[in-house]
């Protein structure tokens, strides 16, 4: 094989792999779930609700979202990288991992869609 050729193939199958992992990336989304539905049986998952914001407190380190459905009201946890515009009212997804804090569950956000 000469040396085009080699290039060729390589960068067919590259294409042919981020195609594979974009599909499993969108096949593989943690369930929707209802904040109502949430319980300390999901501590450790990875979970996804949709809401809005309730209210929201910004600390240097971090941000505290009160994120409400039709159905409950749960603590979001958002580690700050990028600064956010949260505005009360605003409807959101989250995407992150159920965790107990003191007696309630709370998601630690891996991803938030405004």
């Amino acid at each position: 094989m000469n040396e085009k050729q080699l290039l060729s193939v390589s960068f067919i199958f590259s294409l042919i792999g981020i195609l594979i992992i974009l599909l499993i990336s969108y096949v593989f989304q943690p369930e929707l779930y209802k904040i109502s539905e949430l319980s300390k049986e999901n501590v450790d998952e990875i979970v996804r609700v949709k809401g809005n914001i309730e209210s929201f407190y910004e600390t240097p380190g971090l941000y505290l979202i009160n994120l409400v459905d039709d159905s409950a009201r749960i603590t979001v946890v958002v580690f700050k990288e990028n600064e956010m515009n949260l505005v009360e009212g605003e409807l959101i997804e989250v995407k992150g991992s159920v965790v107990e804090y003191g007696d309630e569950i709370e998601i630690i956000a891996k991803e938030v869609v405004l």
